[in-house]
This record gives C-alpha cells, structure tokens and sequence, in this order.
C-alpha cells in the first residue's frame, strides 16, 4: 500500500505572514536562494511550511545566514 504525502504550500501572502515579514522581505530571501521556492506553471510562488519553519530554525542559529537589513537604519558597505 502507498502512503500519500500531502506537502501544505502557500502563496507568497500568505507565507509571508507565517512568517510575519513581507511579501517583499519573503520574494527577496528566495531569490537571494536563502529560502526554498517552488513555481506554478504560471510561473507563481509557492512556498512549503516545512521549508519555512526549516528558515525560521536556521535564522535562530548564530552565523548560519546573514540576512541582509534594507531599509532605514541599515548600514551601506562600500561607496
């Protein structure tokens, strides 16, 4: 007997708030490849609660990934 295997995906709404950052802040770190993304045929965003609870786990653990701040307040390297 098989066993299926349901993977629970979200839009980029609503893994973003999962997460509790933006949807820009979320489009960002998966381009960037800190955050895995999967994509509809239509070429829409499609994130796993494993993978992102995974992320949330990594980002607690000192040195493991440095997510780089924008916006006010962050600090401008070079130039």
């Amino acid at each position: 007997m098989q066993q299926e295997i349901e993977i629970k995906l979200l839009n980029v709404g609503r893994a973003a708030a999962y997460l509790g950052v933006s949807a820009a802040s979320l489009r960002k770190w998966s381009n960037d490849g800190l955050v895995p993304v999967y994509r509809t045929p239509g070429g829409q965003r499609r994130y796993s609660v494993e993978d992102l609870d995974q992320f949330m786990s990594s980002m607690r653990e000192p040195g493991r990934y440095a997510v780089p701040r924008l916006g006010r307040g962050a600090s401008v390297i070079g130039n």
